[in-house]
């Protein structure tokens, strides 16, 4: 790691003071909880690494290595962005994870990235259409690669005997249902929902490091713990390297997605329906992409042997230094 990089800001928005002037949302606290232990677990293993940990302080404080890790509280009544730029000017680079529901990935990468200092994430345009399953499937089948229809809600739906229906920027199986009679269902509340064949298949999950080129090495094929239940799925963590069986089939899948998407960058996730028993040779079915930092990060230093996270500041610090240097002969 290089001299200049010394202290890194971690901020969850879950766990990190977004919603403290609101309730915690406990259906989303386990997943939250398991990236902040992961990542900053594998930032303070790095040689001179000390994380400034963003922390609504209701939460109970979490147990790191003493003097490697300082939190940042945000109480009630405080104003979370301004806290946050606050942090940021006592850090040298910044790691933000956030859902992509309502543009708060892309929100809060744009807040960090008018400090000035380097961010940890994926370009806007990348952030931006990542975000979008209808517009992620659209540019996915435009390069060749297999996703699952999407059509918005209302729209004619692909044929299918059963169909799934959640909003297009959504976070995990938050709000996924179901449906037998598509013509008849009506979404709980407001929002742009959209519309999908049920795919049967195995639910699983790539862990991609994609460089500055569009470079990809693919970290974790991994399987995920979702269950089908009355008309809903949910999610219940992922079994980190599970499918290794599967890399040869995979790595051409996360290559293709990387070029199919620019502006992706660092530590990307891809959930996918795999399907290697389809009796018509269909392989895995892209299901969507996400542009941060995910739960399939949990155990993947362990998985690995290695520890992920420095190749990832260097990647960003690298660039954000040449930049400056750029700047500096302008």
């Amino acid at each position: 790691m290089e001299n200049s990089l010394r202290r890194v800001l971690v901020c969850e928005y879950v766990t990190g003071g977004a919603l403290c002037n609101g309730p915690l949302p406990t259906d989303l606290m386990a997943e939250a909880n398991a990236m902040v232990a992961a990542l900053v677990g594998d930032l303070v293993a790095l040689d001179g690494i000390h994380v400034t940990l963003c922390w609504d302080n209701r939460l109970a404080a979490p147990s790191f290595p003493a003097g490697r890790v300082t939190l940042f509280p945000v109480a009630p009544g405080e104003e979370p962005e301004a806290r946050w730029r606050a942090a940021v000017a006592l850090c040298d680079m910044v790691w933000p994870i956030a859902p992509e529901s309502d543009g708060l990935l892309a929100r809060v990468t744009a807040l960090f990235r008018d400090t000035g200092r380097p961010v940890v994430a994926c370009a806007p345009d990348a952030i931006a259409l990542a975000s979008s399953k209808t517009a992620t499937a659209a540019r996915l089948a435009a390069h060749g690669i297999a996703t699952i229809p999407t059509v918005p809600f209302g729209a004619p739906p692909p044929p299918a005997a059963r169909h799934v229906v959640k909003p297009d920027d959504g976070a995990g199986c938050l709000d996924t249902f179901i449906v037998d009679d598509i013509a008849s269902w009506t979404p709980p509340h407001a929002g742009r929902w959209i519309v999908q064949p049920l795919i049967e298949g195995e639910a699983c999950s790539l862990s991609m490091l994609v460089d500055d080129t569009g470079g990809v090495r693919l970290l974790g094929c991994n399987r995920q713990k979702v269950e089908r239940g009355d008309g809903s799925f949910s999610f219940h963590g992922v079994d980190v390297g599970a499918m290794e069986h599967r890399r040869a089939a995979w790595e051409p899948l996360a290559r293709a997605i990387a070029a199919a998407i620019p502006g992706l960058r660092g530590y990307v996730a891809v959930d996918l329906i795999d399907r290697p028993d389809d009796p018509d040779g269909n392989g895995p079915v892209v299901v969507e992409v996400n542009p941060r930092l995910s739960v399939g990060y949990s155990g993947l230093s362990r998985v690995l042997g290695w520890n992920p996270a420095g190749d990832i500041l260097v990647l960003f610090h690298t660039r954000s230094a040449d930049a400056g240097r750029e700047d500096a002969h302008v």
